[in-house]
């Protein structure tokens, strides 16, 4: 009997490793059925007497378990799997998925890491990210300079999903397989960057409310806490510039120009500006640079820093 565990805490990651490994299975056997179980809804009973109960039909079969470890009886049940698969003398191709990661102290660990039948994915950070980018546009034969690869991973806000979506658009697309930095133009939406704008002009109108909204969905996207606190640090510069120039008597295209920034975007920060006295504007800087610093010396959490300071803003 083969079997293989997989887990960890990028519960995406893993589960394409799954999707590979019966990729794989079905390329030196395209007739192979996958008997899927869904351990985490199951009777122990019914999913031991599954596990050991021959098949009719063929001597040797391919089964996936899913959320074993979620069960309630999790604790009868990867003892009961354990003594199966060191037992069983069948032809059988076990493969398990669990939607976390599985402590290294517990028996159901320690069994597969003895037998080298354990692969754990977890969360990527940015360099492992690019580690795993490169791996997957070598995988798909696509190829791509140093400086686009940051653009794309920056445009897909180094979340493995959305980059795989991406690599399937630029396959279809890109006949010479290069992807080019006006194909990340045209082909990625920066959906990061739309959402900081949507968090700055939410900050502008004073909805409290939505921008602490907009702040929870980046936090839950993985957005870099230090890019967002840059943005509005940015975004408190253009209102006070803008007050220069408003009191200045500058209009709106003239406001525009000078700062370089979207026509759509300049009513807004007016409106801002005005609410704004100068001796705020600088309290707010003032707070920003201190959250900049408690971050970068590990005093507060990022996300729960900007969550804090969200509402003063």
């Amino acid at each position: 009997m083969k079997y293989k565990l997989y887990h960890g805490n990028s519960t995406y990651l893993s589960l394409e490793e799954v999707h590979s490994h019966l990729n794989r299975l079905k390329e030196e056997n395209p007739t192979i059925n996958v008997d899927i179980l869904e351990a985490d809804s199951k009777a122990p009973k019914e999913i031991v007497d599954f596990l050991t109960s021959p098949s009719l039909f063929s001597t040797k079969r391919t089964i996936l378990i899913k959320r074993l470890y979620r069960n309630k009886e999790k604790t009868v049940l990867t003892e009961a799997l354990v003594q199966i698969l060191e037992e069983s003398k069948n032809d059988d191709h076990i493969i398990i998925w669990e939607d976390q990661k599985i402590r290294s102290n517990t028996k159901y660990y320690k069994f597969f890491k003895k037998n080298k039948a354990l692969e754990e994915l977890n969360e990527l950070n940015k360099r492992t990210f690019f580690t795993w980018l490169r791996k997957e546009l070598d995988k798909h034969g696509l190829k791509i300079d140093q400086s686009v690869i940051k653009k794309l991973a920056e445009r897909t806000n180094y979340d493995p999903e959305r980059c795989k979506n991406e690599i399937e658009k630029f396959k279809l697309h890109n006949q010479d397989r290069i992807i080019r930095e006006e194909d990340i133009e045209e082909l990625t939406a920066d959906t990061l960057e739309e959402e900081i704008w949507d968090l700055t002009d939410a900050i502008n109108i004073q909805d409290k409310k939505r921008s602490i909204t907009i702040l929870e969905r980046l936090a839950e996207q993985g957005a870099d806490a230090n890019y967002i606190l840059s943005m509005l640090a940015r975004n408190l510069r253009l209102i006070y510039l803008t007050k220069t120039l408003d009191e200045e008597g500058k209009g709106y295209r003239e406001i525009s120009s000078a700062l370089k920034i979207p026509p759509f975007t300049t009513p807004s920060l007016i409106k801002a500006s005005r609410q704004y006295s100068e001796e705020k504007i600088k309290l707010l800087y003032s707070k920003l640079s201190n959250l900049d610093y408690q971050i970068k010396t590990g005093k507060i959490e990022p996300n729960l820093g900007l969550t804090l300071i969200c509402p003063f803003l």
